[in-house]
């Protein structure tokens, strides 16, 4: 049995032991179902009281299971199936709670893993460089985080140090994750085309420091180490050693931020960029200053790219003031401004609505497009390659990626979200001799999402009326 479907068993049974329902069945089954009733409130309230005693201490635990199943029926190389799936376990500890002294009042440690595993239908199916699943990457056991956060000024001034992706920290929205496709969540897709930006799991050393200049504008910077080994599933920890880095990546932005606490309409606006100062493969020329996809030499490491960004969420509706229902507009634009990268542009827009049927308040509706606009370094490589072969079919400039979903909230911990994709014009970058382009494709998708640490009474807000740490995700 594999490590996800032990997970999925062990979620169910969790799931079938803190549903408050089989508390209430007791009195009227029969005795053998009341006694798994009152031995299954036995071990919920066990574990609440194990989170409670840790809340106590200051450590808070998150854990949750996703699952991302995905066909084609219709386009791409061929018709097929594939899942991917992630197990995530996280700490976050309130050190003046657990050392309980005044010194390290506003102090934190973050730490997360995952263990992923499954396949891409990109790679096997559709033939695209971004899939339909975001649960992808280092499919293994990995370190994800190991932070120390620090607070000054009433919280006005936040520092993060330690080993972490860039990417939780730079170009994250909690709106990206409510869809599947991996253009959209967990961020916007040129940035691995155009640097050397980090992704989920792969941590590497790293910082950043945010500035509350009043109580909605920010600025914020970082710098992340660019180590190629730090994304290798064989360094299940990272590599630690600095001695295979090659450079440093800088992300930066200028923010204005709200929340209900400070807005009927909350709202994010960010312009920001990065300045990637490490070495990376040139998507075109060789090693000895011809062409790769004719010589077949090596592809020549490049050194230094550049990028800017500009994205936004806005709240436009919202019609109870006593919950969070509405209907939210969000959007991007991203273009790499220097060096040779694969994507030259993206842009993306999206409506999430929250909130949809009568008694529906916790389920979302969501729709996006998003448009990746390929670099004439990517796009000539490919033409060279098919010229190669004698093919002469002029590949596309552009891709478009489409998703539409429901959010239905099962419980407060089971979400499940079917949704409709579809990726226009998929370029073959992986397959640059392939004489043809690849058909548009149409996929099947549902991304389910456990919240472990919530189904078996451990979450935060089931532990304490108190405002907690804000999570790492």
């Amino acid at each position: 049995m594999s490590r996800i479907s032990t997970a999925v068993l062990a979620g169910w049974a969790v799931l079938r032991l803190s549903d408050p329902a089989f508390a209430q069945q007791a009195a009227a089954s029969d005795f053998g179902s009341s006694v798994s009733d009152v031995v299954g409130a036995q071990v919920q309230n066990s574990f609440a009281d194990v989170g409670q005693t840790l809340y106590d201490h200051g450590v808070t635990v998150s854990s949750s299971f996703t699952a991302e199943p995905a066909a084609n029926p219709v386009g791409g190389i061929s018709q097929g199936a594939t899942y991917a799936g992630q197990v995530y376990f996280g700490l976050d500890v309130d050190l003046a709670k657990m050392l309980a002294s005044e010194a390290a009042k506003d102090s934190f440690v973050h730490f997360a893993m995952v263990d992923r595993e499954g396949n891409q239908l990109s790679q096997f199916y559709v033939g695209s460089s971004i899939g339909p699943q975001e649960i992808w990457g280092i499919q293994s056991v990995h370190l994800a985080v190991l932070t120390l956060e620090r607070k000054f000024f009433d919280g006005r001034l936040d520092v993060t140090v330690g080993r972490s992706p860039a990417n939780i920290t730079f170009l994250e929205s909690p709106i990206y994750c409510h869809f599947m496709n991996n253009a959209t969540c967990g961020n916007p897709a040129l940035i691995y085309f155009a640097s050397n930006f980090s992704g989920f799991p792969e941590s590497t050393w790293g910082g950043d420091v945010k500035a509350w200049l009043t109580d909605k504008i920010y600025l914020h910077g970082g710098a992340y180490e660019a180590n190629p080994r730090d994304g290798d599933a064989a360094w299940p920890l990272g590599e630690w050693s600095a001695a295979h880095a090659t450079g440093a990546i800088m992300p930066f932005e200028l923010g204005y931020a709200t929340s209900f606490k400070n807005d009927d309409l909350p709202r994010h606006y960010q312009i920001g960029g990065w300045v990637d100062r490490s070495s990376y493969a040139s998507p075109l020329y060789a090693e000895n200053g011809g062409f790769s996809a004719l010589n077949g030499q090596p592809y020549a490491m490049q050194f230094g790219r550049n990028g800017v960004w500009a994205r936004f969420d806005q709240m436009i509706t919202h019609p109870d003031p006593n919950s969070n229902r509405g209907l939210t507009l969000f959007g991007v634009f991203m273009g790499a401004t220097s060096g040779q990268p694969i994507m030259s542009q993206y842009y993306e827009l999206g409506l999430l609505q929250q909130g949809t049927f009568e008694g529906r308040d916790a389920d979302t509706l969501g729709f996006v497009v998003n448009v990746e606009q390929w670099s004439n370094y990517a796009l000539d490589n490919v033409r060279l390659a098919r010229a190669a072969v004698g093919s002469f079919t002029a590949p596309r400039p552009y891709m478009v990626m489409m998703e539409l979903n429901y959010g239905w909230q099962i419980t407060p911990a089971v979400q499940i979200s079917p949704n409709l994709q579809a990726i226009v014009n998929p370029d073959n970058f992986n397959e640059p001799t392939r004489p043809n382009n690849i058909p548009t494709a149409f996929i099947i998708g549902c991304k389910l999402n456990v919240d472990l640490a919530k189904a078996v009474g451990i979450g935060a807000e089931d532990l304490s009326t108190h405002e907690r740490q804000q999570k790492v995700f």
